[in-house]
């Protein structure tokens, strides 16, 4: 997974970059948004809880992912102006968990 940047501007009002993104993925699935966060915090040395991935979009037939991204300054910071749903999109706690085993009837 290759990430680069489109664009990069700062807002000083709200203490965040804000990013324009693609991911090259050639012979894997679309990337989950937990490793284009992951690499983000890599690529920008920053915590990963400052950081937000509001989009990710792949076009249909190829193997490049669009995204658009907010890294604040701090998580305290972010914690008090990312909507909730954008915080739980982002939530460790929402990778994929363990198949469970289903029962034979």
């Amino acid at each position: 997974m290759e990430l680069r940047k489109l664009s990069e501007t700062y807002n000083p009002i709200f203490k965040r970059k804000e990013l324009s993104f693609f991911v090259d993925h050639i012979s894997l699935g679309s990337p989950q948004l937990y490793d284009v966060r992951k690499s983000l915090a890599a690529q920008y040395s920053a915590d990963e809880a400052a950081i937000y991935v509001l989009k990710l979009d792949t076009r249909t037939g190829t193997n490049r992912t669009y995204g658009e991204a907010q890294i604040y300054d701090s998580p305290e910071a972010a914690a008090k102006i990312v909507p909730k749903h954008i915080q739980a999109r982002n939530a460790p706690t929402r990778r994929k968990k363990e198949a469970k085993p289903q029962k034979k009837k």
